[in-house]
């Protein structure tokens, strides 16, 4: 359902080939992780497969629809539709509280009243623990409570795709485990869950371990 093709990206100002002829099928229902050492292009690869940059050569496609060459307006409207990203830092506006932050994703979608945005974003955030914590704000959350509402932001527009980079990267062991376990939900619901990360314990809940080596992506025997 998320295919890259022959997809290469470098950067030609400097001459680094970071992804050279990457060939990957990512399926529905399953929870990827994605390991490498630091500057492999993990990052690189998340922007790839988030449309948020373009390969040098390749394509990327989505459900068998080439998108890797669309305009940037239409694969904005594929990102806020079919992709959800949950980043280390979790770029929670400091000004608004728990709920209006999930609400944020949803006021393209015109076809919703206010009211329903809200009642989206208050159910999202009680299914995610923080019931009773839906209106505070996020120097009033702890790390793990500020990434479940990142998380509960990404999923609020129900995307096929999550894509995850570092997403437990500053949180104790026992909050990583508690954000892996959603991610792992949401995969067992259906959904393609690919997560970027440094940490040991992400491939104990990945159904694929995948790594980037020598600019290639190669799948990992657990």
């Amino acid at each position: 359902m998320l295919e890259l093709k022959n997809v290469s990206k470098s950067y030609k100002k400097n001459k680094v080939v970071v992804l050279d002829n990457i060939n990957y099928k990512f399926q529905y229902k399953t929870f990827y992780c994605i390991n490498g050492k630091s500057g492999a292009g993990k990052s690189t690869l998340i922007q790839l497969l988030g449309l948020l940059i373009s390969p040098n050569d390749g394509t990327i496609k989505i459900d068998g629809k080439d998108v890797s060459k669309l305009s940037s307006n239409e694969k904005a409207r594929i990102r806020n539709k079919t992709i959800g990203f949950v980043f280390q830092s979790y770029y929670l506006n400091p000004l608004m509280k728990a709920y209006e932050n999930v609400m944020l994703p949803t006021y393209t979608d015109n076809s919703l009243t206010n009211e329903e945005r809200k009642d989206k974003a208050m159910r999202l955030l009680q299914n995610l623990g923080l019931k009773n914590r839906e209106k505070h704000y996020p120097k009033e959350l702890s790390g793990g409570e500020q990434q479940r509402v990142a998380i509960a932001r990404a999923l609020v527009n129900n995307p096929d795709i999550i894509l995850a980079d570092e997403p437990s990267g500053s949180l104790d062991p026992d909050n990583e485990d508690n954000i892996l376990r959603i991610l792992k939900k949401q995969a067992k619901r259906g959904k393609c869950v690919i997560v970027v990360s440094h940490s040991e314990n992400v491939p104990k809940y990945a159904d694929v371990v995948l790594k980037i080596e020598s600019h290639k992506l190669v799948e990992v025997k657990k």
